[in-house]
């Protein structure tokens, strides 16, 4: 879509996933040779600006001596490295782009006398080509995050062998092995089990999602409770989460279209401005009958003027700014095509989970029955919850601690999965969990159904608290949790509209 946008954050990194794109594998050798290429250009653009500035300082009042000439030399060099072998090979394919005009910018300011501008000619382009790359390595750190998402290995069954397998090894229909704690290698469906799973590198989300048998679980994400059989559905190059790589390793060659303007129309200037510097040359030469010398010098002033310093550097350096100061603020663009496209944006799709939202889950309400007050209620629901991981339980620890509340000790702690928890406390058997878990207890929540439900409309999630003496089972109350809006999402969205 061109005109709309869509924004997340995951604790990872921001992703965007397309369905229809295929995957392919990064390997390690990539990495490292295009690391390699970035440290040695950023050194070398180093070494070109403090040898030129050298030089400008070593030259007399008069002429250029032998050491103002070595520096400059240098600086030649080292800032035209990455130009000279972008040049030939444009040459080697009969084309000429701005490196080769560069290049000649460069050394015919060096044959007229003028090595500096040469050498700055040289440093303004290499640092271009800095910058775009510091620019994207956002984008590359991003890739390196969702790589590292994905185990390289898992437990499989294969008849009555189990065995560990590089996740390239494993084939659709085989069985993985997933105990509680563990990433899931690969796209499947649970086919045995069940448990909390949590999405929150992919998705942003906080909250663990329940999954059992016949729901599809993805690769990355984590197993918190139960053990699960998983059916593979998807090859590793298929993956969600190869889908993610994919995606964000191709946005990272995606230029703005200023840039790919430029791209289409460097070679017809460079064969341009070449043209009329050899015109310069002849032209005086032919009808005016001017000394080559000078005519060489304006020509040589005509090339320098011309290269395309200003355009070349400018357009990075604006789509630098702009990822620059969207990833300070936690948004990572995708590319410089991404930068322009914001101006035509109509629609903004945000991920309300650490977006707009903290991220992090609340005790939003506390809702009792008529018998017991709020105090109460969530001293027994922190007692039973403080033997638990799950995000919502924290939230209600968190809580009962900020209120100073004296939670008591519990005993013979039991989660039930997908449902909820219960513990002794006191001599009694509390329970906490969701409305379902509530129903099979055969607890009756009449009283509080009302509010459950309106608490549900509101987004919110509705925790359930009850206990049994002997054979009764009794209603105590509902605590209500969400994910906070932040204190300026409302302000985003206003300058949004």
């Amino acid at each position: 879509m061109n005109n709309q946008l869509l924004i997340t954050k995951s604790e990872s990194e921001m992703a965007v996933s397309n369905q229809n794109n295929p995957s392919t594998e990064t390997t390690p050798d990539f990495w490292h040779t295009w690391l390699a290429e970035e440290r040695l250009a950023r050194v070398l653009t180093v070494v070109n600006f403090i040898t030129l500035l050298i030089g400008w300082l070593l030259e007399g009042e008069d002429a250029i001596g032998t050491t103002a000439w070595v520096f400059y030399a240098i600086a030649y060099l080292s800032g035209g490295y990455f130009g000279v072998q972008a040049g030939w090979a444009s040459l080697r394919g009969w084309k000429i782009d701005v490196d080769l005009l560069m290049i000649l910018a460069a050394v015919g300011a060096a044959l007229v006398g003028a090595p500096f501008e040469g050498a700055l000619l040289l440093f303004l382009f290499s640092l271009s080509n800095v910058l775009q790359d510091y620019a994207l390595d956002r984008t590359r750190n991003a890739i390196r995050a969702l790589m590292d998402l994905r185990p390289h290995q898992a437990q499989v069954r294969r008849g009555a062998e189990i065995l560990t397998l590089g996740i390239d090894d494993i084939r659709l229909d085989d069985v993985l092995l997933i105990r509680p704690g563990e990433q899931i290698a690969l796209d499947g469906i649970i086919i045995e089990g069940e448990s909390a799973i949590d999405q929150s590198s992919l998705t942003g989300e906080s909250i663990p999602v329940h999954k059992r048998v016949g729901d599809e679980v993805l690769a990355g994400t984590i197993n918190q409770k139960g053990a699960l059989e998983v059916r593979v559905t998807k090859a590793a190059e298929d993956s969600t989460i190869a889908r993610l790589i994919k995606l964000v390793e191709e946005a990272r060659e995606e230029k703005a279209n200023t840039e790919q303007f430029i791209d289409k129309a460097e070679q017809y200037y460079a064969v341009g401005v070449i043209l009329m510097t050899i015109a310069a040359i002849i032209i005086p030469l032919l009808f005016i009958d001017e000394p080559f010398g000078t005519s060489f010098y304006r020509a040589m002033t005509l090339m320098v003027a011309a290269s395309p310093c200003a355009l070349v550097i400018s357009t990075p350096a604006t789509v630098l700014s702009a990822i620059g100061n969207g990833a300070r603020h936690g948004v990572l663009f995708k590319g410089g095509a991404y930068v322009e496209q914001a101006a035509d944006l109509k629609v903004v799709a945000f991920d309300k989970t650490g977006t707009l939202t903290v991220g992090k889950p609340a005790v939003v309400r506390i809702a009792t029955a008529d018998a017991f007050g709020e105090e109460e209620v969530l001293a027994l629901a922190a007692a039973v919850e403080a033997k638990s991981e799950h995000p919502l339980a924290q939230a209600i620890a968190q809580k009962a601690a900020e209120r100073n509340l004296d939670v008591p000790e519990v005993k013979g702690f039991q989660s039930e999965t997908g449902l909820g928890v219960y513990a002794q406390v006191n001599e009694e058997t509390v329970y906490v969990g969701n409305l379902r878990y509530m129903e099979q207890l055969a607890v009756d929540v009449q009283p509080l159904l009302e509010t459950i439900q309106e608490m549900q409309d509101n987004g919110q999630t509705a925790v359930v608290i009850a206990r049994q003496r002997g054979a009764q089972m009794e209603l105590l109350g509902t605590i209500s949790i969400a994910d906070e809006l932040r204190d300026n999402a409302a302000e985003v969205v206003r300058q949004l509209k």
